[in-house]
C-alpha cells in the first residue's frame, strides 16, 4: 500500500519541529547556568581520588582552571558531548560534567589513564593513545565541544595537523577549548635578558613523547601563532583571554603582576575559544 505523501511530509515537518524545541529547550538552560565563585568551583572538586601530584598541579593552576571552567560553562549546553585530550587532573571535565550532566570522554596514555581511574571512571568512557601519533583519530563524531588543556605545549606534532583531525569530528556547532603557556610571557622575556634558557634541556627536549615525559614542554606557542594554525585547520578563534596562575601573587611578584595588568599580552598563560571558520 502507497503512503500518503502529505502525511508523510507532515511528520517530516513535525519531527524537526521536535527537535528545534529540544534544541531550545536545551540553549535555554545553558543561559540560565551562572558563572561559579572560585570557592563554588573548588567545592566542585574532588580532590580525594586524586593522586597527591594532580593535587599539587590543581592548587598551582587554580585560577586558570577555574577560568576555563567559567567559560565552558558558559557556552556549552546541557548535556553536551565532550571529547577531552590529555585530560591529566581532569578538574574542568569534572565541573562542566556536573553542572552539565555532559558526557565526557577521556584520550591520554594508557599509564595516566590507570593512574587516575577513580577520577575517569566516572566519566562516560576513556580512550587510551597519543594524539601526536600521525596515525591516531578521533574516536568519537559529532563532538561538541573538545577541552584540550594545559597539553598542547607537551606534543612535538604540528598543533595544525590535530585541529584538522578534530574538525572533521566536531558536531556543526562544535568548540574546541585550549589552555596553554604564552610563550611570549614577561618572565620569558626577563630570562632571555638575563642568558637564561626559555626551553627544556636538551635530554628532555629530544626525548620521545610517552608517559614517562609527559611533563616536558616541547614547544611553546604565543597566541597569533596558535590563531594560525587553527585558521589553516579550518577553524577560527572567536575568544581567549590571557591569564595568570593564581587571582593575587606574592609581594616580590607584585611588579610582574603590575606591568601585565597594564599589558595583558605578556601574562603567563592563555584560554582561547574557537570554532568552525
Amino acid at each position: 500500500m502507497l503512503s500518503n505523501p502529505r502525511k508523510a511530509t507532515f511528520h517530516r515537518a513535525l519531527n524537526i519541529n521536535n527537535r528545534l524545541v529540544i534544541d531550545r529547550r536545551r540553549w535555554l538552560r545553558v543561559l540560565t547556568v551562572r558563572s561559579l565563585t572560585q570557592s563554588e568551583f573548588r567545592a566542585s572538586i574532588d580532590l580525594e581520588k586524586r593522586k597527591f601530584h594532580m593535587n599539587s598541579y590543581f592548587e598551582s593552576s587554580f585560577y586558570r582552571q577555574y577560568r576555563s571552567a567559567n567559560m565552558a560553562l558558559s557556552r556549552l549546553a546541557p548535556r553536551s558531548r565532550i571529547l577531552s585530550l590529555g585530560a591529566g587532573g581532569a578538574f574542568v571535565e569534572e565541573v562542566v560534567q556536573k553542572q552539565l550532566d555532559a558526557a565526557v570522554y577521556v584520550v591520554d596514555f594508557a599509564e595516566t589513564l590507570a593512574i587516575e581511574n577513580d577520577t575517569y571512571k566516572n566519566f562516560a568512557g576513556t580512550f587510551p593513545g597519543d594524539i601526536s601519533d600521525s596515525d591516531w583519530l578521533s574516536p568519537l563524531n559529532e563532538i561538541d565541544a573538545v577541552f584540550w588543556f594545559d597539553n598542547i605545549e607537551h606534543l612535538r606534532a604540528d598543533p595544525t595537523n590535530i585541529f584538522r583531525k578534530l574538525i572533521s569530528s566536531l558536531s556543526p556547532t562544535g568548540q574546541i577549548f585550549i589552555t596553554t603557556d604564552n610563550f611570549a610571557r614577561l618572565r620569558n622575556i626577563l630570562k632571555l635578558a638575563f642568558n637564561r634558557s626559555i626551553v627544556a634541556l636538551p635530554h628532555d627536549l629530544f626525548s620521545n613523547v610517552d608517559f614517562e615525559h609527559e611533563y616536558v614542554h616541547r614547544r611553546e606557542y604565543t597566541r597569533p601563532e596558535l590563531e594560525s594554525c587553527l585558521n589553516n585547520a579550518g577553524l577560527k578563534l572567536v575568544e581567549f583571554e590571557m591569564l595568570w596562575q593564581a587571582p593575587a601573587e606574592p609581594l616580590k611578584k607584585m611588579p610582574f603582576r603590575m606591568f601585565e595588568t597594564l599589558f595583558p599580552r605578556f601574562r603567563p598563560h592563555m584560554l582561547l575559544r574557537a570554532v568552525r571558520a
